[in-house]
């Protein structure tokens, strides 16, 4: 009973994408990576970070993170291993990607776990001609394995590619790690979102903030509530609350409307550019800031 307890403590710590040995003390690739790939502010760095535990995890020579977006012709990828690199000329359009037998099976099914190309096939998913033919000319196997990573948009997941079938008992560490995948994976997305916006200065030696409380902070000065934040980040609103405390205590501030004031006084915020920023700053700080009640 003991023993269930824990394995069940375990599944909920990475259900909620948080960092969790493995009980076996086997090498866990993924789980290594979490704090590398959080506290690296460049954001193609940690896309490659992450890419390169899944394929340690795996043993597939390619990792590449698909993007389909509504009305676009073409797709986002973005490859990762030592398999063949084709030109950009020659990479899949979003057309090709939604003729993919992957594809089809999630937005018929909706499902959202790891699945594999072979699985899908035997289920009935063909492959037509024009998609065998961008096989061969990508010189990729069907030994293909995705997972699905975000809800939001048309299409966003993550493809391995690997020379012969991923075994059972990695495609199991695979599964198990798909909430931390997600978690990491809308990480690195929010953080390129937020350097695209405001490419982030160096942060003062004198306010030494984390990636994740610079983001917290960041997400604060738009208004955000801590639910909000929370959504975006893809934690609690505990652990919001948690960042939000070490934020106060580093930046000396007493509630989330001074915490912004300071950050922007730091340069760790862009300064705010009219009355109506201004104004939502105001309003969101007229609430008292939740405060973490400590650990349960």
């Amino acid at each position: 009973m003991e023993r269930e307890g824990l394995l069940k403590g375990c599944w909920r710590t990475f259900r909620r994408g948080a960092h969790a040995p493995m009980l076996t003390g086997m090498r866990d690739p993924i789980a290594d990576a979490v704090a590398d790939v959080l506290n690296e502010q460049d954001v193609e760095v940690a896309r490659a970070l992450l890419a390169e535990a899944v394929l340690a995890a795996t043993g597939a020579e390619l990792a590449v993170r698909v993007s389909v977006r509504p009305g676009h012709h073409d797709a986002v990828m973005r490859i990762h291993g030592a398999g063949f690199r084709p030109a950009a000329e020659h990479l899949p359009s979003a057309d090709d990607v939604r003729k993919h037998p992957l594809y089809r099976f999630r937005s018929e099914t909706g499902e959202r776990g790891t699945t594999t190309l072979l699985d899908v096939v035997r289920s009935g998913w063909r492959i037509d001609e024009a998609t065998r033919a961008i096989f061969d000319a990508l010189r990729i196997s069907m030994h293909q394995t995705e997972v699905s990573v975000s809800a939001s948009g048309e299409y966003s997941g993550w493809t391995l590619i690997a020379p012969s079938a991923i075994s059972a008992a990695q495609l199991r560490v695979l599964a198990e790690h798909e909430a931390l995948l997600r978690g990491l994976d809308r990480h690195i997305e929010l953080l390129a979102e937020l350097r695209a916006l405001a490419p982030l200065e160096p942060a003062s030696p004198a306010v030494p903030l984390t990636p994740r409380e610079l983001m917290v902070l960041r997400l604060m000065a738009t208004s955000c509530t801590a639910a909000a934040i929370a959504a975006r980040l893809g934690v609690s609103p505990r652990t919001v609350h948690k960042h939000q405390e070490h934020l106060y205590r580093k930046l000396g501030a007493r509630d989330r409307l001074e915490a912004v004031l300071v950050g922007q006084r730091s340069g760790l915020l862009p300064a705010l550019q009219d009355g109506a920023q201004a104004a939502g700053a105001r309003v969101s700080a007229a609430s008292p800031p939740s405060r973490w009640p400590g650990p349960p």
